[in-house]
């Protein structure tokens, strides 16, 4: 009875054991950024009801990051650009953005609900990682109508 004991709790190590860089490696894709959940805010009298910025850092091989663009009760039928406003080594975002990064086009539905995503590929880098901020400012026809507060990102 102690063998078949001992036997199961080796095996049991071993497992646990064999699962860690499972686990290290998983861990380590959020390790420089953070998975971002930002809010979108109206710029002016734009009708939202919500709407939020999803950005997700993999760190991968393939992708670098996903981000996911939500609106919920804005114009209906109304034609949206999503760029990132990037302030390079400015993480408050207070001066110009010397950086605009367009990234998806969607259109609402008749109720003013639309989605859309981007993902970024994987790039090696040899730069030394900063600290930036990051603002997603959603425009119809050149105009900002929705934007997220600054999001401080190192890359």
């Amino acid at each position: 009875m102690h063998k078949t004991f001992r036997r199961k709790a080796l095996v049991a190590v071993v497992l646990a054991l064999a699962a860690l860089p499972v686990l290290a490696s998983t861990a380590t894709a959020d390790q420089i950024f953070h998975t971002s959940h930002a809010a979108l805010t109206p710029i002016g009298n734009a009708p939202l009801r919500s709407g939020f910025v999803n950005d997700i850092h993999t760190n991968g091989v393939v992708n670098s990051a996903q981000e996911r663009y939500q609106l919920n009760g804005a114009m209906p039928n109304t034609t949206y650009t999503v760029t990132l406003w990037v302030y390079f080594s400015d993480p408050t975002c207070s001066a110009v953005p010397p950086f605009l990064f367009p990234t998806s086009t969607f259109t609402t539905n008749a109720s003013g609900n639309g989605e859309a995503g981007f993902t970024f590929p994987a790039s090696p880098s040899t730069a030394p990682p900063t600290l930036n901020g990051i603002r997603w400012v959603i425009t119809s026809g050149g105009v900002p109508q929705y934007q997220t507060a600054c999001v401080p990102v190192t890359f």
